[in-house]
């Protein structure tokens, strides 16, 4: 501090100044006798209710002050406490959940940061790099891979190239009546959300090992390929008479086409991920991604042609309804299935002996419980919607846990492969 008389620095423990002898206990008390008007800077004296340059009311200024403080102390304690609260649970609960990924972190993911890129300018060049992938030239090395979340955007444009060539469609069916073009609608009506999620999986494999291609190929022969297994399931299940005559689900029915359903699409993934010698997280959720989209396509587009026969104004409407809902269901339903398969597996090729670790059955029924919420009538506060939106926000949950634990992957590769090579070298 410095002395209010000369100007020389003092120490703030001293009683006198050391140059001019002036009393620094009195200089304390008269700083404290002055305050400092808010609205214009001129300093005034404590008691004084009107600033004297200004005229600002501080008695005003004071009772405003009080009831701001008396708001945050008897709202903010609350709040907090809530907040607090709440984080704590999820922190945990991810944790948990985690734990049977291999990864000990809670989940701290800032979406507004992961999606940054989707709404900035990308060059041509920018999105060939993401297409080309795969090879051995495009694979990078183990030591070129980030351990950060990836920011996709590519996803977002194939939305719009889809949105784009859906709207034309609907205008060539419904302004100049063209029958013709109503094939072509159903079709990419039911592609336009899953085949858009499935590109988020692909940008989201931080290993680039994978190409296109082998995607498109586990799209669509894996997706038919597991509709064809799920069929051949079904021959085995008996559903209650509830739902052979009214075609209403029970909560038993639910559960068994959830399970018929998730169980036909497991053994496909299980053959592609056994066939690429797989045990990396994110690729078992791209794989899983990739069967469920081709599954979800070619159900939704049954589905809207069904419910279009009678009456095609009744498509847009299915079309709608399937495409926002398939953000949630088939696609990441498989996805935590060939993360839950990678993690089971390991080094070695996914086989019965594998059905039981804890860890598969997990994150299996999870997708199978999920699957059956959705099929039964069971509603949040009355809205079959609310529910929706609710499981579909739990099953990104998953997601993410299981994107966290893949990118925690990398760091222990690195520190295999860097052992391999101190061993290959002694």
């Amino acid at each position: 501090m410095k002395c209010m008389n000369c100007g020389e620095s003092v120490d703030s423990n001293d009683k006198f100044c050391m140059s001019c002898g002036s009393n620094l206990e009195e200089q304390k008390a008269s700083e404290l006798v002055i305050k400092t008007c808010p609205s214009c800077g001129n300093k005034v004296d404590l008691d004084d209710k009107f600033c004297g340059h200004c005229g600002y009311n501080f008695d005003h200024s004071m009772a405003n002050e009080n009831q701001h403080n008396y708001n945050s102390t008897t709202t903010m304690p609350e709040a907090n406490s809530f907040t607090q609260g709440a984080k704590s649970l999820f922190g945990n609960t991810t944790k948990s959940i985690g734990r049977l990924a291999g990864n000990e972190e809670s989940l701290n993911i800032n979406l507004k940061d992961m999606f940054s890129e989707v709404f900035k300018k990308h060059t041509k060049e920018e999105s060939d790099e993401i297409f080309i992938a795969g090879t051995k030239s495009t694979t990078p090395q183990l030591d070129e891979i980030s351990e950060e979340w990836g920011r996709p955007w590519l996803f977002s444009r194939v939305f719009l190239a889809f949105a784009i060539t859906f709207a034309t469609l609907w205008v060539l069916v419904n302004s100049f009546e063209n029958t013709l073009a109503i094939p072509g609608l159903i079709f990419i009506g039911a592609l336009m959300v899953p085949l858009s999620c499935l590109f988020f999986f692909y940008e989201s494999n931080a290993f680039k090992n994978i190409s296109l291609f082998e995607v498109m190929k586990m799209f669509f022969i894996g997706g038919v390929l597991s509709l064809l297994s799920t069929m051949f399931l079904y021959g085995f299940v008996t559903f209650s008479d509830e739902h052979n005559v009214y075609g209403t689900l029970t909560i038993i029915d639910a559960f068994l086409v959830g399970l018929v359903e998730e169980t036909g699409k497991a053994l496909i993934i299980i053959y592609f991920i056994n066939k690429m010698r797989t045990n990396k997280i994110l690729n078992g959720l791209l794989i899983g991604a990739a069967i469920g989209a081709g599954f979800a396509v070619f159900e939704s587009a049954g589905y809207i042609l069904t419910y279009s026969l009678s009456n095609i104004d009744n498509l847009t409407g299915m079309v709608f309804a399937r495409s926002w809902t398939a953000i949630g269901t088939h696609i990441v339903w498989s996805a935590i299935i060939g993360a839950a398969i990678v993690i089971a597996k390991d080094n070695t090729k996914f086989s019965f002996n594998n059905i039981g670790n804890k860890s598969f059955l997990f994150f299996f029924f999870v997708s199978v419980l999920l699957h059956t919420i959705w099929d039964t009538d069971i509603t949040l506060l009355g809205s079959g919607t609310l529910k929706c939106i609710v499981l579909i926000v739990v099953a990104w949950i998953f997601i993410f846990i299981l994107m966290k634990a893949g990118l925690n992957q990398i760091d222990f590769f690195r520190n295999e492969e860097a052992l391999i090579q101190q061993g290959e070298n002694e």
